[in-house]
């Protein structure tokens, strides 16, 4: 069985968790932990993600505005941030130009992508590589939101202890040697599923703005997307915000119009006739069905 190289992304990715991990064990990590206040609540200019994210700067740093909470994450450092918890980022020069590694789930494993500052000061994602893999490492950071019920004697053990196991894993999962596989079709198509699966809850998601992100224009992705999958990716990002919402729909603490905002579904009704249109139900019958709530 032939086995595929590491690519020199993922030696950098491995190469940063490396870092991290070692500033952790020498106990130079300085960790933040947003509160979990208004989870899952649309903010003016902030956004929110269903699943928990790790975030470590490499370069520059972010301001961070959530509800009842702002800081800064400088070079080195890392953040935590909850499911659900609304934020708002803003890119920061200092001494090394700005740079954020983000760890984000996914269906089957996980995404790790870089950030940078484009000339509007806003933040683009890039360099994405998807770690396939079957272990639930994002436990490790839904049980980091809830440090605040560990006694305060114990509390910043246990956030090293959590933050390890993370990271270990993660390392252990993205330098696993992997069967070759064949190159995809398109690179370009590659990428544009990786850039939509990580802003699905972006309402603002459209294929105008993910062709600009790529550097082509929409009717040149449009071809190559129709292509590989057969659709328009008008279609796809619909279907994958469906699959997002079949997901999530099984997690009682959420309600109908939450799920669909996590989605990127700004109204409601919007979301429920959508899930109807590609389920053949409502969400609400779907979660009956599925989890017997509803």
């Amino acid at each position: 069985m032939a086995v595929s190289p590491p690519s020199s992304a993922q030696a950098e990715f491995s190469r940063d968790l490396q870092r991290t991990l070692q500033r952790l064990r020498d106990g130079r990590l300085k960790v933040h932990i947003p509160r979990q206040q208004d989870l899952h609540r649309r903010r003016p200019d902030a956004h929110f993600h269903p699943n928990p994210e790790l975030f470590i700067q490499t370069g520059g740093a972010t301001g961070f505005v959530c509800p009842g909470d702002e800081f800064r994450l400088g070079t080195g450092d890392v953040c935590i941030m909850p499911r659900g918890v609304p934020h708002a980022e803003t890119p920061l020069d200092g001494r090394s130009p700005y740079g954020v590694l983000v760890c984000m789930h996914a269906r089957d494993g996980y995404y790790l992508h870089r950030g940078k500052a484009d000339p509007a000061r806003r933040i683009r994602g890039y360099g994405t590589s998807h770690v396939q893999t079957a272990r639930t490492l994002f436990r490790y950071l839904d049980d980091l939101a809830d440090h605040n019920a560990i006694p305060r004697e114990n509390r910043r053990a246990y956030v090293n202890a959590l933050l390890e196991a993370f990271l270990v894993t993660a390392l252990a999962e993205l330098e696993k040697p992997r069967a070759a596989a064949a190159p995809p079709a398109s690179p370009l198509v590659r990428e544009a599923e990786h850039f939509v699966r990580t802003h699905l809850a972006d309402p603002k998601l459209s294929v105008a703005g993910l062709a600009r992100a790529l550097g082509c224009s929409p009717d040149h992705l449009a071809r190559r997307f129709h292509q590989e999958h057969g659709i328009g990716p008008s279609i796809w990002i619909a279907r994958e915000r469906i699959h997002l919402a079949r997901d999530l729909l099984a997690d009682p603490r959420l309600n109908i119009a939450e799920v669909g905002w996590a989605c990127g579904f700004n109204e409601p009704s919007y979301f429920i006739r959508v899930f109807r249109r590609h389920a053949g139900v409502t969400p609400r019958a779907h979660r009956l069905q599925s989890t017997g709530r509803g």
